[in-house]
């Protein structure tokens, strides 16, 4: 077997990962993926989420909020966190996310 020593930021993203990492060369062809050992913290992280009610969003959800704060920040040159807040419940109210079933 092989060991191959990562570099302290290398390392830091594999740790904060809750998910595979995918390892690849320096054209991009993948080389193999690398499952992150959770920890006690990270489980307890995932199975607050899990309970949490919401709201949450769809990936085509996410994509369009992201896609209408880029068009606003280039349409006003930029804006500030209580500027994106009002911008972000503006969206809110137009698309909102959705919340869990309790049951």
């Amino acid at each position: 077997m092989s060991d191959l020593i990562l570099t302290e930021e290398q390392a830091k993203i594999v740790a904060a990962s809750f998910d595979f990492v995918i390892v690849r060369d320096a054209g991009g062809r993948v080389l193999g993926h690398i499952e992150p050992k959770l920890t006690t913290e990270q489980i307890a992280e995932l199975k607050r989420r899990a309970r949490s009610p919401g709201p949450w969003f769809t990936g085509a959800q996410v994509q369009a909020r992201l896609l209408a704060l880029q068009e606003e920040w280039d349409r006003t040159g930029g804006f500030d966190e209580v500027q994106m807040k009002e911008f972000l419940a503006h969206l809110d109210t137009a698309d909102p996310g959705h919340m869990r079933n309790k049951g």
